[in-house]
This record gives structure tokens, sequence and C-alpha cells, in this order.
């Protein structure tokens, strides 16, 4: 808080500056067309050169002080933001990916704006006003209460009209803004289709139209914006006609002082003006992020969270599981330490969500499930997550090396523990055989890697974050039958060590598998059975 009260103390100082450097330059102009000896004007030239250099100055300084706390500021709200994502995803998540990562970063960038382009301007203006105002009172009382009263006047009139004017305007900038990124990154992630099925003009023709709304939203908030210069600008060439009527009985250097004081007070007002117009935009923004804030849990948090138990068998007893209503109910299932079950059933049907349920991402409808003998519902989430991991159908590669993928379960790991991950994965030969090893750049998504590859790059950072029971969330989709046997062996392979729960509707997986629960049909709330395959796993 100090540097930022620094900050807005040299705001203030640069913008005094700028006044002084106008109204000593009115009085130096017109007393030297009155010739005296230039000893007489010293003082005055010295002062314009002074505020002059000043006004930059200080403007650096404050720039430098106040962006640095508002860059503060904005990390910690981006770092609450995230944790707030995170507590209510996925089930809390609306909108599409693109949309809602456009909003949550020009949210919370609206952060800063109030800080810097809302309070700042408010703050210089009117202790601006009010010295340039005591400064004219001083010379003439009756020019300092028109500039006064003028000055009330105009930040008053913006204060009310323009963010009245822009929210009138119906904008929408927002949203189109949103609607844009989301019609930007849905282009690129599904590029390679698009251009397969020749439908790349859909997707340009709906990004076109959401450049010409958000241009046309831009277009019709900025003329409305405008209001408050004309404001400004109004009240300005009042009070600089009256001051001038009133002026005739002053001394001629300080009629130009007086008349030239309300143009000096153009600046501070106008960024005011800007300000204002700014205001419904971070209001806006600031209601969805407290919106976000007040979402409700996507897992309910136990008041005392019980002790993680040692044991990590998984049972399930008359669980009911889905979105809002239930899906399937009256689930029977057990994953003894070092077990593995496979879940199959129609698309649709409920596999999925099961698994998102059993690894704590989505709260249970109904029944109970366990961990080690502990209800979950007592345990904190993160501690579930801590034993239970999920590998979805389409896990997140990032763009960056092998290594960078794999500390993300890890950050402290060593390079000798992300190979042993890569060799339950059966991954670490082809790695080895990299020229850059793990520095190799994986490209957007993992798309320099097969898609077997990038399924064993998943499984090893999931192997790598210590977790002793796995949820596989069809872990061999995509992949020929080859690539498929040769991963479901590394799969495999980490029983007992670790239970696992393989979410599959391939015969050739089941085939491998002993236990397997098949949930009902799909669209229906029917109860879930357990039986054995024909075959054995391993």
């Amino acid at each position: 808080m100090r540097r930022l009260a620094w900050g807005r103390t040299f705001g203030v100082l640069s913008q005094l500056a700028a006044v002084a450097l106008l109204l000593v330059s009115a009085w130096l102009i017109v007393r030297a067309a009155e010739q005296p000896p230039v000893l007489y004007l010293m003082v005055a030239i010295v002062a314009v050169r002074f505020f002059g250099l000043s006004r930059a100055a200080l403007r650096y300084v404050e720039r430098l002080l106040t962006h640095d706390v508002a860059l503060a500021r904005v990390t910690d709200a981006r770092i609450a933001a995230y944790r707030e994502l995170d507590r209510v995803a996925p089930s809390g998540l609306a909108g599409r990916r693109g949309d809602l990562v456009s909003r949550v970063v020009s949210d919370i960038d609206a952060v800063q704006d109030r800080m810097l382009r809302l309070r700042s301007p408010w703050i210089t203006a009117l202790v601006t006003s009010v010295a340039t105002v005591g400064l004219v009172a001083v010379i003439d009382p009756a020019s300092g209460a028109v500039v006064g009263a003028t000055t009330v006047l105009v930040l008053a009139l913006v204060r009310r009209i323009v963010p009245w004017a822009v929210r009138q305007s119906g904008d929408r900038s927002s949203g189109w803004r949103g609607d844009l990124a989301a019609d930007v990154s849905h282009g690129l992630v599904a590029a390679p289709d698009l251009v397969a099925y020749g439908a790349t003009g859909l997707i340009r023709d709906s990004a076109h139209r959401s450049i010409d709304l958000l241009a046309s939203a831009q277009r019709r908030t900025a003329r409305l914006a405008g209001s408050g210069e004309a404001i400004v600008l109004l009240g300005t060439g009042v009070a600089v006609a009256t001051v001038a009527a009133m002026s005739g009985g002053l001394a001629p250097v300080l009629v130009g002082v007086v008349v030239l004081a309300p143009i000096a007070l153009v600046e501070p007002l106008t960024a005011v003006a800007d300000a204002e117009a700014l205001r419904p935009a971070i209001e806006d923004a600031e209601r969805r992020l407290a919106e976000l804030a007040e979402a409700p849990d996507a897992i309910d948090e136990p008041a005392a969270p019980a002790v993680l138990p040692s044991s990590f068998e998984l049972v399930a007893g008359g669980l009911a599981i889905g979105w809002g209503a239930p899906l399937v109910r009256d689930i029977e299932l057990t994953v003894p330490e070092g077990g593995v079950v496979a879940i199959t059933g129609p698309s649709g049907g409920g596999k999925s969500t099961l698994a998102l349920t059993l690894a704590r991402l989505v709260e249970p409808l109904g029944g109970d499930l366990r961990l080690g003998g502990v209800d979950v519902s007592g345990l904190a989430a993160s501690d579930v997550r801590s034993v239970v991991g999920y590998l979805g159908q389409d896990e997140m590669v990032f763009d960056t090396t092998i290594r960078e993928n794999l500390l993300l379960a890890a950050p402290s790991a060593e390079d000798a523990d992300l190979l042993v991950a890569l060799e339950r994965a059966g991954l670490a030969d082809f790695v080895r055989a990299l020229p850059d090893g793990l520095d190799t750049s994986v490209g957007e998504r993992g798309g320099r890697l097969s898609g077997g590859e990038r399924q064993r790059l998943c499984l090893a950072r999931l192997v790598l974050s210590g977790h002793r029971v796995l949820v596989l969330d069809e872990p061999t989709e995509h992949l020929d039958e080859a690539a498929a046997d040769a991963l479901l062996d590394d799969v495999l392979a980490l029983a007992p060590e670790r239970s696992l729960v393989v979410v599959t509707h391939s015969p050739r997986v089941l085939e491998r598998v002993a236990d397997v629960l098949r949930i009902g049909e799909t669209g229906r709330a029917v109860p879930a059975v357990m039986a054995s395959s024909t075959g054995s796993a391993g």
C-alpha cells in the first residue's frame, strides 16, 4: 500500500507540474510582452524549464510504482481465480473453452484497470482541481468560484452520464471477444479435420461474424463514451468565457493565468471521463469474478477431514452417479490393493462419469465410496486425489519439452526419476534414442508424437505423481491393435504395485482383465452389475 500511495502522490505531482507549466507560461508570455528587464523574467523562465522536465520524470516514477503494485495484485488475482476454477471444475464450468479463457483473462485484467485506470485518475483530478481552484481563488475569488463550480459540475455529469451512456449502448464487447477467442481456439485445435473435410469456411465465417459484431459494439461504445470529453470541453469553454468576462479589473499578467486555469484542468478531467467509460466493463468483470468465487463447490469438502488411510482399497456400495440427475445407480465395485478392474458399457452410459467420481472430481449422488475403509466424503478431496489418479481420453500435452511435461506431476523430480516413470510407461527407450532426450519439444498438444507415444507420456506423468490407484479412461482409444496391445501390456504391468481401473469398450482390453463392471444402457438410471470376464489380468 505504501508503494501505491507514493505512486499516486507522484502522479498528482506530475499533473500539478503540468498545470503549473501552463499557468507560468501564460504569465511569462504576458509579462514578456510588456518588455521588462530580462532579469525580471529569469525566475519564470527557470520555472518553465523545471516544470517541463519534472512533469515527465514524476510521471515515469508514478508509472513505475503503480504498475509494480498493480501487476503484483493481478498475479494474486490470477492465483485466486485459478484456485476457484479448480474448486468448481469440472461440473461448475460452463461455456466454450475459448470463451471461458478469454473471459477469465480479461476479467482478471480488470483488477488492474480499476486501480490504474479508474481510481488513480479520480484521485489525480480531485487533488489537481482543488489546488488549481485554490490558486485562482487567491488571485480572484470570483474567478475561483466560477472555475470551482464548473469543475464540480463537469465531474458530476461525467460520473453520471458516461457510464450510463456506455451501458445504454448495449456494449457486448466482452461477449463477442469471448466468442472470437472460442472460434479461433476451435479452429486451431480442429484445423486438420476442418481442412480434411473442406469445412474451413465454416469456422472462418463464424470468426468473421464475431469480428464484425465486436467491431460494431466497440465503435458504438466509443461514440457514446466520447460524451465525456464533450462534457469536459463544454464545461471548460463556459468557464473560460465566464472568467474572461469577469477579469476586466485584474492586472494584465494575471488575466492569462485565470483564463487558462480551466484549460489546465482539461487533461485530468478528460482522464476521468475516459476512466468512467471503463467503469461498466470493470464492474461487470468484478461481478463475474465474484460469481465465480461464490459458485458452489464441485466437491463437498468436510469441515474436519479425516486422516488419509494407509490402505488404498477402493470400494463403492450402492453408488449413484450423474450430473445433477442420476445416470447410473446401485453400483457395487471393489478394487482391492493391486487389483485390476475394467468398466464397460454403451457410449453415454456413464463410464467416464464413474471414472471422474472415483477420482473425486464429481460428487456422488448417492450411496457411498470408501478409500481404505474410510468414506471419501470425510476425506479432503486433494488427499483422495493424491492416492487416486485419473488419465482421461484426451489428456493435455503442453507445447514444451518431455521433461517439462513430466515435471508437472513432480516439480522436484530428478532425471533418474523421470526415466524410471518413462520406463514404467514403456517410453524410456524412445526418449533415450532422441537427439535431445528429455529436452525434446513435443509440439502443440504433443503434435510431434504419435498417438501411442502421447498416451504413454501422459501415463508416465501419472506414474510419476505417485498415485496408488490409477483410473484410466479409454487408454487404448485411437490406437491401432499393435500399439494398443503394447500399451495395455505396460499398463497391466503397473499392478500389483498399483491398483488399476480401466474404462473401456474394447473387447481386446476386456479379454485381458478378470473383473469387469458392466453399467447400464444410455440414458437410463439402471443398476450396474459386477461380473467376471473369461480372461485374466496380465
